[in-house]
């Protein structure tokens, strides 16, 4: 699926997006990372590293997890930060397309 975007860029997402109204839970493994410094300042460092985040998810009351991995986190506005995980593998029931 590749469609234009309000800014004019492609997009990029292979399956379709619905709609959740659910809790999402997110658990970090115990993990260093060590990577590249880019920058620094009083406020904050900001570094890469080639390296896959794994993560454990579960959504709404649910005693099932899923093992994914962290693809983005991005502050939004006050203090909100968007996380964007992609599971280890496709759930049918998450209303995947491929």
């Amino acid at each position: 699926m590749s469609e234009d975007t309000a800014g004019g860029g492609r997009e990029q997402r292979r399956d379709e997006r619905l709609g959740l109204a659910e809790q999402v839970a997110i658990q970090f493994s115990d993990l260093t990372l060590v990577g590249s410094g880019e920058n620094i300042s009083s406020q904050g460092v900001y570094f890469t590293v080639d390296a896959t985040i794994p993560v454990r998810v579960r959504i709404g009351d649910g005693q099932q997890e899923v093992e994914g991995h962290l693809i983005r986190a991005s502050t939004i506005e006050d203090g909100r930060v968007g996380i964007a995980v992609r599971f280890a593998e496709p759930d049918p029931a998450a209303g995947s397309s491929a």
